[in-house]
C-alpha cells in the first residue's frame, strides 16, 4: 500500500484487521488503496472473514467458500442483490463447495430471497432538460463555425484570443471539431429505448430543450452563448445535480459581486469570506429542512432570532440571505413560466422551494453541514446516530462534488467569474479534510486485543 503513494498507519483498525485475516468492504470505507488490497488478498485466499454490504454485489472478483446474510435487512436486500452476493460462494473452477447461510431471518423472508422474482432493472433516463446546451457549447468551440465561435477578441471578431489560437493550432494538426454535430444531437434527443419498446415516437425533445436553455438565458435565439463559456460548461457538467446547477448559476453574479469584485486578496483568503461563501452555497445546494426542535441555519447565521432571542441579528447576513432568496425565487418563476411538460419542470425544481417562511426568509434549513465545516469539526458528534452521520456524510460529499465541478470549469479564463475559482477551491479542500476525518472516525477503533 505504501508503494501506491498513500500514507499507511500500520496501527489503524483496518490494518490490524488485515493482519488477522479480517477485512471490511463496504460503501462506507472509501479508501481506494485499501479496497484494492482487500480484493487482492481475497483472491489469494488470505482473508478468513470479509464484512460487506451491496458493494460486494457487482463487478468484483472476490470468491469465498461461504456467504452469510445477517438479520432481516428489509427492502435494502432484494432478491437481485442477494443472488449476486450468493454467487461469491463456491465459484466454479475455484471451489468445489459453496455455502449460503441465512441468520436471524424469518422463513418467508428467506424464501423470497431464494425464490423471489428478480426485481425489474430500470436504467437512468438518458434525456435531461438542458441537453441542447451540449450542442451550443460544442459549436462555440468550433473555429470553423464563424457564427458561434466565441474565442475571439471583443474589438475584432477576426482576431482570436490566445485560447482561440490554441484551438485553431490543434485543429490544424488533427481535426477535432465539431465534437458534437447536429446529427448527434438528434440521435441523443430522439426516441429512447423505453419509448421504442412502448411503440412511441419522440422527435420534439431537442426543440423543447432548446426552448428551455433560451428561457434560462443561456443562449440567444441563434444559439450563440449568452453567458460566459466557463459558467455554462459548469452548468452542463453538473447535470447530475440539475436543480442545484441551474439555481447556482442564477446566484453566481451575486457571489462574484459579494466575494470577488473590488475585494482585497487578504479578504478573499480569510476565514470570514470562506464562511460567508459557504452560507450562500449551502443556501442554494443543501436545502434540507431542519429537524423539529433544532436550531435552523437562519438562526445560526443570525438572520432570524434564536428561540431564546439571545443571538443578535446580523444585518449583513440578512441582506446577503435575502438577495440569494430573491435570486432563487426569480429562477423558480422562470422555470414555472416555461411552456413545457410538468415532468420537465420537476427535473429543474429545487427539492425544497425558495420563498415563504418567517419574514420571507424561506423554509428553515438544517445547519449541521454548515456548522461542521465552519467549526472545522473533526468527525461527528457523539450524540449523532449512525443514520444521521451517514446522512451528513452523503450531503457533504455531494457538496464536494458540486464544488469540484464548479472549480474545474470556472478556472477556465473565459470571463470575470474565474475569480470565484479561489473560493470553490478552498471550499473543496475544506470538505476533503472534513470527509477524511469522518472516514477515520467511522472506521478507526482502539485496539483492545492482546498481541
Amino acid at each position: 500500500m505504501k508503494k501506491a503513494g498513500e500514507k499507511v498507519d500500520i496501527n489503524h483498525a483496518l490494518m490490524r484487521g488485515l493482519r488477522r485475516g479480517i477485512a471490511i468492504y463496504t460503501n462506507e470505507v472509501g479508501f481506494t488503496c485499501y479496497r484494492r488490497q482487500v480484493q487482492m488478498l481475497a483472491q489469494k485466499g488470505r482473508l478468513a472473514v470479509v464484512f460487506s454490504d451491496s458493494a460486494l454485489a457487482y463487478g468484483v472478483n472476490m470468491p469465498f467458500r461461504s456467504c452469510l446474510f445477517c438479520g432481516d435487512m428489509g427492502d435494502s436486500l432484494t432478491p437481485l442483490i442477494a443472488q449476486q452476493m450468493q454467487g461469491r460462494a463456491g465459484r466454479r473452477g475455484m471451489d468445489t463447495q459453496g455455502n449460503v447461510i441465512y441468520l436471524g431471518m424469518d422463513w418467508p423472508y428467506i424464501e423470497n430471497l431464494m425464490l423471489g422474482q428478480i426485481s425489474m432493472v430500470t436504467g437512468k433516463n438518458p434525456r435531461y432538460p438542458i441537453m441542447a446546451l451540449q450542442g451550443a457549447l460544442a459549436a462555440s468551440n468550433n473555429p470553423e463555425d464563424k457564427t458561434h465561435f466565441i474565442h475571439v477578441t471583443e474589438d475584432d471578431p477576426d482576431v482570436y484570443t490566445p485560447f482561440g489560437n490554441a484551438i485553431c493550432k490543434r485543429e490544424r494538426v488533427k481535426k477535432c471539431h465539431p465534437t458534437i454535430t447536429d446529427e448527434m444531437m438528434d440521435w441523443m434527443t430522439n426516441t429512447t429505448l423505453e419509448e421504442f419498446c412502448q411503440g412511441k415516437i419522440s422527435e420534439t425533445y431537442l426543440a423543447n430543450s432548446t426552448h428551455i436553455i433560451q428561457s434560462l438565458g443561456y443562449v440567444n435565439n441563434d444559439l450563440t452563448l449568452a453567458m460566459p463559456h466557463n459558467v455554462l460548461t459548469m452548468v452542463w457538467e453538473m447535470f447530475k445535480y440539475l436543480p442545484e446547477a441551474i439555481h447556482l448559476c442564477a446566484v453566481l453574479e451575486q457571489m462574484y459581486n459579494r466575494f470577488c469584485a473590488n475585494k482585497t486578496k487578504s479578504y478573499q483568503t480569510s476565514d470570514l469570506a470562506q464562511n460567508e461563501f459557504l452560507a450562500v452555497l449551502v443556501h442554494v445546494v443543501d436545502r434540507v429542512l431542519v429537524k423539529e426542535g433544532e436550531a435552523s441555519l437562519q438562526q445560526l447565521l443570525g438572520i432570524m432570532p434564536s428561540a431564546d432571542r439571545s443571538t443578535p441579528l446580523n444585518e449583513d447576513a440578512v441582506s446577503t440571505w435575502l438577495d440569494t432568496e430573491a435570486a432563487l425565487i426569480k429562477q423558480q418563476e422562470v422555470i414555472e413560466d416555461m411552456n413545457i411538460e410538468e415532468s420537465e419542470k420537476a427535473k429543474m425544481r429545487l427539492v425544497l422551494p425558495a420563498g415563504g417562511g418567517e419574514n420571507d426568509l424561506g423554509p428553515p434549513l438544517d445547519k449541521e453541514l454548515y456548522e461542521m465545516l465552519v467549526s472545522k469539526q473533526k468527525g461527528f458528534r457523539e450524540d449523532q446516530t449512525m443514520d444521521r452521520r451517514n446522512e451528513i456524510k452523503d450531503r457533504i460529499v455531494r457538496l464536494g462534488e458540486i464544488c469540484l465541478v464548479a472549480h474545474n470549469n470556472l478556472q477556465q479564463p473565459h470571463g470575470k467569474h474565474v475569480a470565484l475559482e479561489l473560493h470553490f477551491r478552498r471550499m473543496f479542500n475544506n470538505i476533503k479534510y472534513s470527509v477524511a476525518d469522518m472516514m477515520t472516525q467511522l472506521s478507526d477503533q482502539p485496539d483492545i486485543t492482546e498481541v
